[in-house]
């Protein structure tokens, strides 16, 4: 113990361990982050909002000034796009930037992206003496280096968790600037999901949240006001941001009335689905079909059953012959589950593609074991 192998002159060169071995694979990954040439010019197709919070930013980025920003943007403005844009720039020069979120499925859409629990080995229950990171460690070295750090869904994170952050900051960089004087972004919509605050009121969850912290007040706020997902349709972004902003008229019953252009009204279930379905899929049985008539549209639904059944119907309308594969995702001995259950997920039945004009729509159903699924594949 204590020896260092080439104390034992096995070989005639010197041994050394690779940056690899001396960092973590996650580690490793941030700093060797290769960009596209596609992400690279992502910053050309802001809107004029996204553009200016990105100069803003880009700026205190290479100017080696601090900032600690919060991205204020309602549902549709493509926040994410804007994260996406500044993050590309930064790695594209070089530079280390840490993509992080609350939740693990914002963190899924960001290149690189973590959550803030597992990036910052910020707890899950805080208290008052946290230590989060060694100073000596590689990630605290990683972080040190950091020219950009973004935090998407802060409005979901308790407010004590980010004070955490900005005290861990501060430690790494051995100063008491605001987040390290490191360049943060935070962003957010505070008309959705705020802190999770066990059997708290509406109250609860809003005194636990960064609008109630010290940190709020010192924050640079950026405002994203420009739906892209609806901006063809006026009306409907300001209906939402209405509701968001609670400046929508209740009726009598003290409800929010849906407008009667939204609604496809009620006759009789299967018809009512079948008016649905044509005017959220017009061109479904036309001969004009194309695959993105499908991949830019959804139904929602509250319950998985009634999903289940809205699919089979759909399902149903698609034309060509449908054929059934069955797939496996259990090992024949219960033992080999564990280790080989990632790979069973990433196998595919095998699809005759023998027409080049095969276009395949899939409906995935497991039975109530889990361990079987069926998949209908409809071709033409």
């Amino acid at each position: 113990m204590g020896h260092n192998v080439n104390e034992y002159e096995l070989i005639p060169q010197t041994i050394r361990p690779s940056a690899e071995a001396k960092e973590a694979k996650e580690i490793h990954f941030e700093r060797t982050t290769t960009v596209s040439e596609d992400e690279v010019q992502l910053h050309k197709r802001l809107n004029k909002n996204q553009l200016t919070a990105y100069d803003v930013i880009i700026n205190r980025v290479f100017s080696n000034k601090a900032g600690a920003f919060f991205i204020d943007s309602p549902g549709g403005t493509e926040k994410t796009f804007l994260y996406r844009a500044l993050l590309a720039t930064v790695r594209s020069m070089g530079y280390i930037a840490l993509a992080t979120a609350t939740s693990g499925v914002a963190a899924s859409i960001l290149s690189g992206g973590r959550t803030a629990h597992s990036r910052f080995k910020i707890p899950i229950d805080i208290d008052e003496n946290v230590s989060c990171i060694s100073k000596q460690s590689a990630l605290a070295s990683l972080i040190r280096d950091a020219k950009l750090i973004v935090w998407d869904e802060a409005s979901m994170a308790n407010k004590r968790m980010l004070e955490v952050f900005d005290l861990l900051l501060k430690d790494l960089m051995d100063t008491n600037v605001l987040f390290g004087g490191k360049v943060v972004v935070f962003g957010a919509d505070f008309r959705q999901a705020l802190p999770v605050v066990r059997n708290g009121k509406k109250e609860d969850f809003i005194n636990q949240s960064l609008l109630y912290s010290s940190i709020w007040a010192k924050l640079e706020k950026i405002q994203l006001s420009e739906n892209m997902r609806a901006k063809t349709d006026h009306a409907f972004c300001d209906f939402l941001l209405r509701i968001g902003n609670g400046q929508e008229r209740l009726n009598a019953t003290n409800n929010i009335e849906v407008p009667n252009s939204l609604i496809v009204p009620f006759t009789a279930e299967r018809e009512s689905l079948d008016k649905l379905f044509t005017v959220t899929y017009p061109y479904l049985n036309s001969s004009g079909y194309e695959a993105s008539c499908t991949d830019s549209r959804v139904i929602l639904t509250t319950k998985n059953n009634c999903a289940d059944e809205i699919n089979d119907m759909l399902i149903d309308q698609f034309p060509g012959k449908a054929r059934i594969f069955v797939g496996i995702d259990e090992t024949i001995e219960s033992d080999n589950q564990s280790q080989f259950e990632d790979l069973l997920h990433t196998l595919y039945p095998a699809v005759d593609d023998s027409s080049t004009d095969y276009t395949s729509f899939v409906s995935l159903n497991v039975n109530p074991t889990g361990h079987s699924a069926v998949i209908e594949n409809r071709n033409w």
